[in-house]
C-alpha cells in the first residue's frame, strides 16, 4: 500500500538540493528550472526560502546556486551520531565464529588505536591488549589500516609526532619501508601485523570508513603457529567482506 506524500514544495526542494550536490560549479535558475521541468517562478520561490534558511547560498556575482555551508553541520553531526560498536557487532561476531579467534574493533585516539570491542574466539590466544588498552598505529593491523586512510600531510605530521619504536624484532621502524606497506594496505583494503606488536601473534585488519571519513578498525588475530597458507587467505577474504558489510550498513 502506498503512503500519500504531503508537501509537494517539499519535494521539489529536494529534487533542487539533489541537483546542486552533483554539481560542481552550481546551476542558474534558468538551469534548474530545465533539468527539473519546473516553471522558473515556482523554483524561485523555492529557492528564495531555501536562502534564507541557508540550505542553499547564491554567489550574487555569477547568480549562481550552491548547496548551502549549514550541511557540513549536518554531514558532520550525522557522522558522529553513528555507534560504531553497535552498526559493526553483527559482522564482527560473524568474523570471530568463522575463524574461531579473537577479533577486535578500535578507533584513532591521540595517535593511537583505543580497543572498543573485543571478541573471544574458542581457541585460546596469548594476546596482551584488552578492551580500554591502547596500541601503536605503526605496528598494529588496526593502526596501519587506520593510517593508510590518511593523506600524505596527515602520515608526515603523524610520523613528526612518533617515534617508531620496535615492539618486537618483526617491527616496521623505517618511516619510508612503512609507507611503502601503506601503499599496499590503501590498494588491498586490508592491513597485516606480522608479529610486530606482539612476538607469536599475526593480526589482520581493516578500516571502516564511509564518505571519506575513518570511523574505526578491526582486526582478527590469531597465533603464528595456528596460521597456514589457506587460513590466512580464508582470513584475508573474510575481512575484506567483514569490511564491505559494515560499510554497507553506515
Amino acid at each position: 500500500m502506498e503512503h500519500k506524500l504531503y508537501g509537494t514544495s517539499i519535494l521539489k526542494a529536494k529534487q533542487i538540493m539533489d541537483l546542486l550536490a552533483d554539481s560542481t560549479n552550481g546551476l542558474s535558475l534558468n538551469e534548474i528550472s530545465k533539468k527539473l521541468v519546473v516553471s522558473k517562478p515556482t523554483i524561485l520561490k523555492i529557492l528564495t526560502t531555501l536562502t534564507y534558511i541557508k540550505y542553499v547560498r547564491r554567489n550574487e556575482e555569477n547568480k549562481r546556486y550552491y548547496l548551502g555551508t549549514v550541511f557540513i553541520k549536518y554531514g558532520n553531526q550525522t557522522l558522529n551520531s553513528f555507534d560504531i560498536s553497535k552498526s559493526a557487532y553483527k559482522y564482527l561476531d560473524q568474523l570471530k565464529n568463522f575463524t574461531n579467534e579473537t577479533v577486535n574493533l578500535g578507533i584513532v585516539d591521540h595517535d593511537k588505536i583505543f580497543i572498543l570491542q573485543k571478541l573471544n574466539g574458542d581457541q585460546p590466544i596469548n594476546f596482551n591488549s584488552q578492551v580500554g588498552d591502547t596500541m601503536e598505529l605503526y605496528s598494529s593491523a588496526m593502526g596501519k589500516a587506520a593510517l593508510a586512510t590518511m593523506t600524505a600531510a596527515q602520515l608526515d605530521k603523524y610520523f613528526s609526532r612518533n617515534k617508531l619504536l620496535s615492539l618486537t624484532k618483526y617491527t616496521i621502524t623505517n618511516i619510508e619501508q612503512l609507507k611503502v606497506q601503506l601503499r599496499d594496505i590503501c590498494n588491498n583494503g586490508y592491513a597485516i601485523d606480522n608479529q610486530e606488536n606482539q612476538e607469536d601473534v599475526v593480526c589482520i585488519g581493516a578500516a571502516i570508513e564511509k564518505y571519506n571519513k575513518l570511523f574505526a578498525a578491526f582486526s582478527v588475530s590469531t597465533p603464528q603457529y595456528r596460521l597456514n597458507d589457506s587460513l590466512f587467505k580464508d582470513f584475508i577474504n573474510q575481512v575484506i567482506l567483514t569490511k564491505q558489510q559494515i560499510e554497507q550498513d553506515l
